[in-house]
């Protein structure tokens, strides 16, 4: 593995060894499923609620000494703009319990975890609960800024007369639905497109990214098959009468084959690309939450642990360079801190958007040439074990909720990393607007 060039001044694994161990306590997810399906009926609150409920029910936590609730969202919501204080008080937790929602794109429930992490380790809470969700299929449409400008101005109107004459000068057109932005705002391109960009700038051919997609799918189906994901997945009713028991992921294809993916038209450059419904993820509903104490506390109320969390570091990018690119900044800067190699690391789990950007990111990170421009090192951070590496499939399999995805990648990384005696785990993410997080996550008490 590569070696920096300048030294940290201070050693931060040994900073962190004197604060407070955060134990996460429970980690639990509603099934993820194809959008405009079987959840086109949900709001983001109604699937909050099942596991934030259950994470609690389940370890038998004390629900009057949860200390806040932290909430991630990437579709801005207008009915629950605060969906994370809404979630305390339609779950019936104690209304002393304060909640405050986050918006960091696909990283969004990762970051919560960490900033409840950091209020345990500062001594300000003893427990948090959080998470994150996405349900587009009740995403809201918008109109135009002229309607938007129209109905503020009639409703500021008093007369009936002065009403009728605004009427008469009214655009229907104005008033068509306007479908929610997929491009990047400082780019003008959606996410499929910048995922083209960086499999032609990186030489990621198609065969590559449909073998990680098959892999992906084998092994989330293996994962299902065996059980690994009873104890993970919170039932949910559905339905307008709740008359549909989801208790399982529905995008999961293990029977898909290289023969199949190959028969899959480009989604995105359709003359040219090589990024199909296959190798990406698919637009997903889905919720996911985790309980988090101080490890003292944990211990004295006799609460399970699944791991602790570390650290977590976030990057940033020029968007217009590779925009999904963050998790070869983000994560060898991450075991860099707290002096760790990769062979240290028993369990990888890297969130797939793309099989293309999942592909960059290894080979940057395995790049001498990237490594010693973009993170200043002496040579190449080095190779991760593809057996390391989403040990039971990742998002091209599982969906891709952006609210929750972090908090399924921190529950699965665990358990996997207990399953397997690892001591250490690492979650990574790619985000919106060229960000990167990665999180080291502990199986073993100091």
């Amino acid at each position: 593995m590569g070696q920096r060039k300048q030294k940290h001044s201070s050693d931060h694994s040994e900073h962190s060894q004197n604060l407070p161990r955060v134990a996460v306590v429970g980690a639990v997810r509603t099934p993820f499923v194809r959008s405009f399906g079987v959840f086109e009926r949900e709001t983001p609150l109604a699937l909050s609620l099942r596991p934030a409920t259950e994470v609690i029910a389940r370890t038998g936590a004390k629900a009057s000494d949860i200390d806040e609730c932290i909430w991630g969202a990437v579709v801005p919501q207008t009915k629950n703009p605060n969906i994370a204080r809404d979630i305390v008080l339609f779950a019936g937790l104690p209304k002393s319990v304060a909640g405050y929602t986050i918006n960091r794109a696909c990283a969004s429930s990762l970051q919560a975890v960490q900033l409840a992490a950091d209020a345990i380790q500062a001594g300000r809470n003893r427990m948090v609960l959080a998470g994150g969700v996405e349900c587009l299929s009740d995403v809201p449409i918008t109109f135009s800024d002229e309607a938007r400008r129209f109905l503020t101005r009639l409703s500021r109107t008093k007369s009936i007369r002065d009403k009728l004459l605004m009427l008469s000068d009214f655009n229907p057109k104005a008033f068509l639905p306007k479908p929610p932005a997929l491009a990047e705002p400082y780019t003008g391109f959606t996410m499929g497109e910048h995922g083209e960009q960086m499999a032609v700038k990186n030489d990621i051919s198609r065969e590559r990214q449909d073998e990680l997609a098959m892999l992906s799918h084998h092994r989330a189906a293996a994962a299902i098959e065996k059980g690994f994901l009873k104890d993970e997945i919170v039932p949910v009713w559905a339905g307008p009468n709740r008359e549909n028991y989801v208790d399982a992921d529905n995008l999961v294809r293990g029977d898909t084959s290289l023969e199949a993916l190959a028969k899959l038209k480009p989604a995105f450059d359709k003359r040219n690309g090589t990024l199909t419904a296959g190798n990406s993820s698919a637009l997903t509903d889905g919720a996911s939450a985790v309980l988090l104490a101080d490890s003292n506390y944990a211990a004295e109320h006799n609460l399970p642990v699944l791991g602790y969390v570390v650290d977590s570091v976030t990057v940033a990018v020029d968007p217009k360079d590779q925009l999904l690119i963050g998790p070869a900044y983000a994560l060898p800067k991450l075991l860099q801190r707290h002096n760790l190699k990769l062979s240290d690391i028993g369990v990888f789990e890297i969130h797939e958007a793309f099989a293309a950007q999942v592909l960059s990111c290894l080979d940057a990170m395995a790049n001498t040439r990237f490594c010693q421009d973009k993170l200043g090192l002496e040579g190449a951070f080095g190779v991760i074990d593809p057996m390391s590496m989403n040990i039971d499939g990742g998002s091209i399999a599982y969906g891709h909720p952006f609210g929750a995805t972090g908090g399924r990648l921190i529950g699965r990384a665990l358990r996997i990393a207990q399953r397997i005696g690892s001591r250490y785990a690492v979650v990574a993410i790619c985000a919106a607007g060229g960000m990167g997080q990665a999180m080291l996550l502990e199986t073993q008490q100091r």
